[in-house]
């Protein structure tokens, strides 16, 4: 089984700040913006349990960011049922172009697993959703917050477009290159009493970033060493880290090995 780390939602290029940790522990993964899509934030529901109320993302965001202004996004991976509910729907995690090149090419297949991570931030409800102020108790944080072990790969753009019309790559199949979906197994093939996708709750051990250091820096684990990257071993001020390769790049294939196969496992 191939592991494969995948960079999802918003980032300091597309939407600008981090997606919120809830004040009930959820990892909001916040989809980017993109013009022209078929679907709004303000169709996207979600009821934090703390709070007691359902909100629409667009609401979420607009209190978490105030001049917030698009209006429509690209919700991919869709993993996280309930937000909306389209006649039919089915999870799928869509990807074209370069990203798709990348994964093509290290012969990701069926049986093999998406680990998608994102920026995160504390938040708190203080007369409206806001930021936790104090960075050394809320600092900015790469978690794992969902997953999608592959059971099919569509890329009949004519199949995408008629089973799956609500999600973004059926909306621009006639414009991406390389276009596809991931369909997710209907369970775990090592664990068959969970679901082949879903999403985490915050909890330390999907945490990406080394203690005290930005958000790219990440823990020095040694699975790392399957993956590209760079390692730092005396940096002056962080110590060792290991930081990923390609800048804003989305797809990071470890190696096939035993060892990252057991610590994907381990997270479950």
């Amino acid at each position: 089984m191939k592991v494969i780390l995948s960079r999802k939602g918003f980032d300091s290029s597309s939407g600008g700040k981090a997606s919120p940790i809830l004040p009930d522990g959820t990892l909001l993964s916040l989809p980017i913006p993109e013009n022209n899509s078929c679907r709004s934030y303000s169709e996207l529901h979600y009821k934090d349990a703390s709070y007691g109320k359902n909100e629409s993302y667009e609401e979420i965001i607009k209190q978490l960011y105030l001049n917030f202004n698009n209006a429509t996004c690209h919700l991919d991976p869709d993993i996280r049922k309930g937000i909306f509910t389209p006649d039919g729907w089915k999870p799928a995690f869509g990807q074209h172009d370069s990203s798709q090149t990348i994964l093509h090419k290290a012969k990701v297949g069926c049986g093999d697993l998406f680990l998608f991570f994102g920026w995160f931030r504390k938040t708190k409800r203080d007369g409206r959703l806001r930021y936790v102020p104090n960075k050394d108790t809320a600092p900015d944080l790469h978690i794992i917050f969902g997953y999608l072990q592959i059971g099919r790969i569509i890329t009949d753009q004519a199949e995408i477009e008629k089973k799956f019309p609500w999600h973004p790559h059926a909306n621009k199949a006639d414009t991406y290159i390389n276009n596809c979906l991931y369909i997710p197994r209907d369970t775990l093939s090592w664990d068959e009493s969970k679901p082949g996708f879903g999403v985490f709750c915050n909890d330390s051990g999907f945490i990406l970033t080394k203690d005290n250091c930005p958000r790219s820096y990440w823990k020095p684990l040694s699975i790392f060493k399957k993956m590209a990257g760079h390692w730092n071993e005396n940096h002056p001020m962080y110590g060792k880290y290991f930081e990923i390769a390609g800048g804003r790049g989305q797809e990071f294939v470890f190696e096939e090995c035993s060892v990252v196969e057991d610590w994907a496992k381990s997270l479950f």
